[in-house]
């Protein structure tokens, strides 16, 4: 999710309230789409490219592609890596796997594609100066370029979610939603009276917009009938893309040259695990756990959510397990025949 911006594009993030922190990742010129891949963050800045490791103090950034125009937008399907470029009027792709991968060409003769879904082995194209969203198939040999929604007001950015499809439509302030399985009908709104809308990212049923003029990112929840607009994050300064990992959202900005990270506040809930067998207690933790329903003494891994392994050990239902020198955040507990579990440090 991206947008292009000759309109008025830029962004950065910077403060907030309550618990949440941010912390500047990178400095870097004109930042603009991302995406996250193999737990590494890639960003389009001026004419290429690049990536980082996110979690370095000071993280290198390495070139994946450059020489391309007016790269607006990012999408990552299977090992291959999606680009929009407006200038070109056409979405490339290069391979991730091959180091010496040039970009190709997927589709061209589009009108200033400024951002891209892959659904259903289709990949779903905002076209921003046509005033249309298209689509192709990702499996056919030929490549046919097919229009979706024909009259949607200078889209900026899509995403498609419970086979519904929705638009942010930049000029006229709102939101719009079309149901894929009837494609015939007029797009609904969802909500309007927005302050130039850029991104969407959808999470669990919330939808997160950032307002670059509202120097804000909203979200609505979308299963609350009454659709209303909350802030999420205020007193940022023209919030441009957005993109979640675990339990931190990443926000790029061209007008600060930045791209900065915020770290969420931990939710106080039960964590539900994926076994009837097993679960840890307490859950959310801040100074140890137990593993109930263990029959015999057990080997486990502690791994963080990049599968690291931070400790092995061997437990049983008795033992407590120390882990107040984590770091807040979610962890992952390996069995070498069970279910894998996971908890929330505090």
């Amino acid at each position: 999710m991206k947008k292009q911006h000759s309109l008025l594009c830029l962004l950065f993030i910077l403060v907030n309230s309550s618990a949440q922190q941010i912390n500047l990742i990178t400095e870097v010129n004109n930042p603009m789409g991302m995406v996250f891949y193999q737990n590494e963050l890639y960003f389009i800045h001026h004419n290429k490219v690049s990536k980082i490791n996110p979690i370095e103090k000071n993280p290198e950034q390495i070139d994946v592609a450059i020489n391309l125009a007016k790269p607006i937008a990012l999408a990552i399907i299977d090992n291959e890596l999606y680009i929009a470029e407006a200038g070109a009027h056409k979405i490339s792709k290069i391979n991730l796997t091959n180091p010496a991968a040039s970009p190709t060409d997927v589709v061209i003769n589009l009108n200033s594609p400024s951002s891209m879904y892959h659904y259903q082995n289709e990949l779903y194209i905002a076209e921003y100066k046509a005033n249309r969203i298209s689509k192709i198939s990702l499996i056919d040999k030929k490549t046919e370029l097919k229009i979706v929604a024909p009259y949607v007001n200078s889209p900026s950015d899509i995403i498609v979610y419970k086979n519904n499809l929705y638009v942010v439509e930049f000029f006229t302030n709102k939101i719009s939603v079309l149901n894929l399985n009837n494609i015939d009908s007029t797009p609904e709104l969802i909500i309007d009276g927005l302050n130039f809308p850029v991104n969407l990212y959808i999470e669990k049923d919330e939808l997160y917009i950032t307002e670059l003029l509202g120097d804000k990112i909203s979200k609505i929840n979308l299963s609350d009938k009454q659709r209303k607009t909350t802030s999420f994050i205020t007193e940022i300064n023209a919030p441009y893309d957005l993109v979640f990992n675990n339990n931190e959202l990443y926000v790029s900005s061209t007008d600060e040259n930045a791209i900065s990270k915020v770290e969420l506040s931990i939710p106080e809930e039960v964590i539900v695990v994926d076994t009837k067998t097993l679960s840890v207690f307490p859950n959310p933790t801040s100074d140890y756990i137990s593993i109930t329903n263990l029959r015999e003494d057990t080997f486990i891994r502690i791994a963080n959510m990049q599968g690291n392994i931070i400790k092995e050990l061997t437990i049983n239902s008795t033992t407590k397990i120390p882990v107040s020198k984590l770091k807040p955040g979610y962890y992952l507990i390996l069995f070498d025949k069970k279910p894998t579990l996971r908890f929330i440090k505090k």
